[in-house]
């Protein structure tokens, strides 16, 4: 149960979060570097707590700390996504198919 809830949260903000590119009235900014990483942080941290395998998305967002020193902002958000992307992907294999109504 604490897994699929947290599977609903990171969906939702995944969805929704930082590198969200949805067609709006009005187009979202891609947040910087700083702007994002503790975003990820804590989507990590929530992932964590739920028991979901976190390892590779830290590994990237260490790639993206090394690159915000090195002030490469692209590579820095290349890096959080892939972070953001690794937890989507075990948030969405840790939730358990939907079940059918048979008639």
């Amino acid at each position: 149960m604490k897994t699929t809830l947290l599977a609903a949260t990171v969906l939702a903000f995944g969805a929704g979060g930082a590198f969200a590119q949805e067609a709006q009235t009005a187009p979202q900014k891609t947040p910087t570097c700083a702007e994002a990483l503790p975003q990820i942080e804590s989507l990590i941290g929530q992932a964590d707590q739920a028991g979901l395998k976190t390892e590779t998305a830290e590994d990237h967002v260490e790639t993206a700390r090394a690159a915000q020193t090195s002030k490469d902002e692209e590579g820095c958000i290349r890096a959080l996504v892939m972070a953001q992307n690794d937890v989507l992907t075990q948030a969405q294999e840790a939730t358990p198919a939907p079940e059918t109504k048979q008639q």
